[in-house]
């Protein structure tokens, strides 16, 4: 048989086993992973001087090191981060979503890795809040498509403004368009020691919210991606990771 034959064989017998073979194992680290997230919602994704920081992006990298996996962080609005996973634009979503039941009926949840209550801020100065009755004829301001959102609306008496970032909603209490704002504790604590927020509003009242548990969200039918990241989350847990996640992000104590 003449070499270039051989070689031309040699060529079609390696492309049929690379086929044949299927695709790719997890931990080969070929495909990188496409994460999406909204970078304004510190501590558990904001941007930093060398770029995207916070405890969901230190865990996701370090899920992906378990996994074998390279990152690609894709930034978009939180409101379009569910439709962008569904369409196949991104591959997994890390942005402090919660785990909801409307949710679950369009992506599939990783384990909780994190449970924290809400917040309603206020301007600093306000008389102490007992619960959200006292905020009746109140202007309240909540970030779309979260679950604070979701659960203000289901009050009596609040004038509810949707606004699409964090920062949208700690400015209008700054500028008196909103009276109050309702977020994650930990976004609360992280808000109010940051400029120009610093003295000028106050964590008035703490509220329990219903399905509000952090996991990171993917395809429905990704069960092999689910089951491989609820193992690593495992492991991390049990090594004690996330509490120094929490330690080194989440500030509970102001």
């Amino acid at each position: 048989m003449r070499a270039s034959v051989r070689r031309t064989l040699n060529v079609f017998l390696f492309f049929l086993a690379v086929a044949l073979a299927g695709p790719v194992p997890l931990g080969a680290g070929e495909v990188p992973l496409r994460v999406g997230t909204d970078a304004a919602y510190p501590p558990y994704v904001l941007r930093g001087p060398s770029g995207l920081a916070g405890f969901d992006v230190d865990l996701v990298e370090a899920l992906a090191a378990r996994l074998g996996r390279e990152l690609v962080w894709i930034d978009r609005p939180f409101t379009n981060l569910i439709d962008a996973l569904v369409e196949g634009e991104i591959d997994l979503i890390a942005s402090g979503m919660s785990a909801t039941e409307e949710r679950a009926r369009r992506v599939a949840f990783t384990e909780a890795y994190e449970i924290s209550r809400s917040t309603f801020v206020v301007p600093a100065g306000w008389p102490p809040l007992c619960s959200p009755d006292d905020l009746k004829g109140r202007r309240v301001a909540v970030i779309a498509g979260t679950v604070q959102e979701v659960y203000v609306t289901t009050l009596e008496g609040l004038d509810v403004l949707s606004r699409p970032t964090t920062d949208d909603c700690f400015d209008a209490l700054l500028s008196g368009e909103a009276d109050a704002t309702l977020v994650d504790r930990p976004v609360a604590v992280s808000m109010a020691g940051r400029e120009p927020f610093v003295g000028k509003i106050a964590l008035a009242l703490d509220w329990e919210i219903a399905g509000s548990a952090k996991a990171l969200a993917l395809r429905r039918d990704d069960r092999e991606l689910l089951e491989a990241l609820n193992g690593a989350l495992a492991d991390l847990k049990a090594e004690g990771v996330l509490i120094r996640l929490r330690d080194k992000w989440m500030a509970f104590r102001l």
